[in-house]
């Protein structure tokens, strides 16, 4: 076997043990720490505000039916729902009494709105971005190729490859 043809071999040969070694880490890691409660794909929910959140708010009471802060993934669409007698807002959405208006949620972030339905008057969004075949891909390949070149290059240092007397190179 000529020595070009057994450095491509063993290239060829490093590249498949050092994808196939990306793959494994990055989806044992994956489903070691996936969240149970995520979701791959985006869907519309629900945030109600129940009758007498305005005095509630207005005394200075929590507001218990109301979280503080929700989770989204990325284009997620939340749709407030107004059940007091008095108009209330989230950030840019202005939602009349015994109405509904839709937050379509951005970008991957945390994020801050000032409302009227919370006593501290601000509400914490949390957005997490899809989860993509193309980001998992992109997992196996940042773990594979770097694993592949060191595997190349220790494999050279640890076996290497001579010429045979003889032969020219």
């Amino acid at each position: 076997m000529s020595m070009w043809k057994a450095v491509t071999l063993r290239l060829i040969f490093s590249l498949i043990l050092g994808m196939l070694a990306g793959w494994a880490v990055s989806e044992i890691s994956y489903q070691l720490l996936k969240d149970p409660n995520a979701r791959d794909q985006a869907r519309r929910i629900e945030l109600v505000i129940p009758p007498g959140t305005a005095e509630r708010v207005a005394a200075g009471e929590p507001v218990l039916s109301l979280p503080e802060k929700m989770t989204f993934v990325e284009g997620d669409l939340l749709v407030v729902k107004n059940l007091d007698s008095v108009s209330h807002q989230l950030g840019p959405v202005w939602v009349p009494p015994q109405s509904s208006g839709v937050l379509e949620v951005g970008k991957a972030s945390t994020y801050q709105y000032t409302c009227t339905f919370q006593t501290s008057r601000l509400f914490g969004i949390e957005v997490k971005p899809n989860l993509t075949v193309e980001t998992r891909i992109q997992g196996v390949l940042l773990m594979g190729l770097p694993s592949a070149a060191m595997l190349g290059l220790y494999s050279f240092l640890i076996f290497p490859i001579r010429a045979k007397e003889g032969t020219s190179a």
